[in-house]
């Protein structure tokens, strides 16, 4: 075969080639879970806080190794904890007084959601009254600004 039709042929393959890739749609495939806070709930009792927090996942994989945290106000003592969950140690003097909740909330499916519910006392008089929650995940977040959320008490 001689070198100008070799060469011709060469090119006549790469041109059927490049034609098919410009014609076909390419979909690429990536590694992400929308873990966010869906719901922030707090209840003021005469004596407590209720919290209910909602965790949502959504896109196309799930949240692996989920995780909640949860930012006590300031001195506010826990009065229960779901299981799953454990807090952050409290001063020797009031051990019931606690800075944050972690929860371990393992795999979320897509669309699929956990829920946290705890209560605490009510903080001291003149004490700021504020819940945080952030939630994360091992998989990554295409949207992190939904993974937190706050709760001023009155």
């Amino acid at each position: 075969m001689s070198r100008q039709i070799r060469t011709g042929l060469v090119l006549s393959v790469f041109a059927t080639a490049s034609a098919a890739l410009v014609g076909a749609q390419t979909v690429q495939q990536v590694w992400q879970a929308d873990i966010q806070i869906r719901t922030l709930e707090v209840t003021k009792t005469r004596t407590s806080l209720m919290v209910r927090v909602l965790v949502y996942s959504d896109n196309n994989d799930e949240a692996k190794d989920s995780r909640l945290l949860v930012l006590l106000p300031v001195g506010a003592g826990l009065e229960r904890i779901p299981p799953g969950c454990a807090a952050s140690a409290g001063p020797s003097m009031v051990p019931s007084l606690r800075a944050m909740v972690q929860c371990e909330l393992g795999a979320i499916p897509v669309r699929g959601f956990r829920e946290v519910l705890l209560s605490t006392t009510l903080p001291p008089d003149g004490m700021p009254k504020r819940f945080g929650v952030f939630a994360y995940s091992g998989t990554p977040d295409p949207t992190p600004a939904n993974n937190y959320a706050e709760r001023i008490i009155p």
